[in-house]
């Protein structure tokens, strides 16, 4: 267990700028609309690498160790539960074939949600966040019609020279079952490909007679095609 207590050292903090992050989106709107030409291009160019990066269009099997840390948090916000679980996945594309629990946790953790949706796509608007200061990231917020109550808002956070997608913070505000649910990801690159690096989640899940208060945090190693 000594790595994963120096994984939450390292990505802990992160989990709280995370938070702020998807609160802000969700509450600040400023910023240009979809009809700003700029935004229009890195809309169009983020949406165009995206599809070409993405790792459901791989044809290759690959592998990877997910090493997840989970926390239960109690009254007034203290941890009242600790867990962690170590996991080696087996994928074929978009597929999950099969996978090997090799540290199992004491009780039951919520699922690891790997899967996100493409924010660039026509269905969302979409709004530069603001104070961009022109640095090799871009900001770009985006949100869904109010009918659409299972799809995020947020942020989408890309490299300014090559589009790719870096980072993406979601906000669900209508998911069923949670009073809140956030999910943020870092992304790595390999073959072309983009992949969670690292994933957090936080959640106050609806429960019968009380609401679970959690968050999950989940690094990504060891990434591999099997040839």
């Amino acid at each position: 267990m000594y790595y994963l207590a120096e994984m939450r050292k390292k990505i802990f903090s992160a989990v709280s700028v995370t938070t702020v992050s998807i609160l802000l989106s969700a509450f600040c709107s400023t910023g240009a609309d979809n009809s700003d030409p700029v935004l229009k291009f890195y809309i169009h160019q983020a949406d165009s690498t995206f599809k070409d990066s993405d790792i459901a269009k791989c044809e290759q099997k690959f592998s990877f160790m997910a090493y997840t840390y989970y926390k239960s948090i109690g009254r007034k916000g203290l941890v009242a539960r600790i867990d962690s679980v170590v996991s080696r996945y087996f994928c074929n594309g978009a597929k999950f074939d099969s996978s090997q629990i090799l540290v199992k946790p004491q009780r039951k953790v919520p699922e690891i949600i790997f899967e996100f949706p493409n924010v660039f796509a026509n269905h969302f608007s979409h709004n530069f966040y603001p104070n961009d200061v022109g640095g090799e990231k871009v900001a770009i917020g985006f949100d869904t019609d109010t009918s659409m109550t299972t799809m995020p808002e947020g942020i989408a956070v890309v490299d300014r020279a090559n589009y790719r997608l870096r980072e993406l913070y979601l906000y669900y505000p209508n998911q069923k079952g949670y009073k809140r649910l956030t999910r943020s990801f870092r992304f790595a690159e390999y073959d072309g490909f983009i992949f969670p690096d690292s994933i957090w989640e936080v959640g106050a899940k609806q429960g019968v007679f009380s609401t679970e208060y959690y968050c999950l945090e989940t690094k990504i190693e060891l990434f591999q095609f099997l040839r």
